[in-house]
């Protein structure tokens, strides 16, 4: 199967891709991690200074710069920017990414998105791979769950998401295949969501545990349960979502025993929305996007879009 795949992509080239861009780009996600490809640029104007040679890299897709990238056979490239994906002359298992002056048409600047949402180098045999350090080339493999990357709002959010085992090869930034898959979101428990990233707690449940934004793969870490007199509480834990005895403009959310508290109180709103007492709501630090503190309400304000999911 994987020797036809390689025969078809050269084929596949000179058919018409069909645009599932927006006019601003769109995120490329991770489906093993739900990390984004982004330019490893300063976030100055979103792109930051960004040159030939750039590192491509996977972060917070809070963080991440938006792509334009075809259904089928093209060029991948940055808005605003003449620079493209580019894998390299001789490129190989574990090789690194980076941007360059686009030259379409150029076989190193030429990728293929599949129906099943690999990104290929056309007429090659390396793949867009998720390994243990971030993205990387590595051989097209079929079943391996590294190679999978969605194109967030223009294709569906997958349902399912798998757990990768490490692959024979001897890098500590090897590619990982698939052998057992689980529930994109915990069974028991609901995530909040900011965009692509989930509120998770970080470290062991305790008082004054941080809770910042992280990665949606289905953990205890990023599950609660929700109800209208105890707000949001860590699954099998006795530790709730709190504001903070006062909340207040900037105050970082933590863990604390679950007691009725005031601030401890969460309540979703139809603005998309999350109330607390004091008028605060949700918020995601603008200068530290992993950070999430309380806020003055205010609709409509891109730092407050949280979603609790069913």
């Amino acid at each position: 199967m994987l020797s036809q795949l390689f025969a078809l992509l050269p084929l596949l080239a000179i058919a018409s891709a069909s645009p599932i861009n927006k006019r601003d780009g769109t995120l490329i996600r991770s489906g093993r991690d739900g990390f984004c490809l982004a330019v490893d640029a300063q976030n100055i104007g979103r792109y930051g200074p960004v040159a030939n040679g750039t590192p491509v890299i996977t972060k917070s897709c809070v963080e991440a710069n938006t792509w334009f990238i075809n259904r089928g056979s093209g060029s991948i490239t940055v808005p605003g920017l003449d620079l493209a994906l580019d894998i390299g002359l001789n490129p190989g298992n574990n090789g690194a990414l980076k941007v360059w002056q686009s030259y379409p048409g150029a076989p190193q600047q030429t990728w293929y998105l599949t129906d099943d949402n690999r990104i290929a180098q056309t007429g090659g045999t390396q793949c867009l791979d998720e390994g243990d350090n971030g993205v990387q080339t590595y051989q097209c493999t079929t079943g391996n769950t590294n190679q999978v990357w969605y194109i967030d709002n223009n294709s569906a959010v997958p349902t399912t998401t798998v757990s990768p085992t490490t692959s024979a090869s001897a890098s500590a930034s090897a590619s990982a295949s698939a052998s057992a898959s689980a529930s994109a979101t915990p069974a028991a428990g609901h995530q909040v969501k900011f965009g692509n990233q989930c509120l998770t707690a970080q470290g062991t449940p305790s008082d004054g545990t941080p809770v910042t934004l992280g990665s949606c793969v289905s953990s205890s870490s990023n599950a609660f349960e929700y109800s209208t007199n105890n707000g949001l509480r860590l699954i099998n834990t006795q530790y709730c979502l709190d504001a903070g005895s006062n909340p207040a403009n900037g105050i970082p959310l933590k863990l604390w025993s679950c007691g009725g508290y005031a601030q401890q109180s969460f309540s979703p709103t139809f603005a998309g929305l999350i109330r607390a007492t004091n008028n605060q709501c949700l918020d995601v630090k603008a200068d530290e996007p992993s950070v999430v503190q309380t806020w003055e309400c205010s609709n409509p304000d891109p730092q407050q879009q949280f979603v609790i999911t069913s």
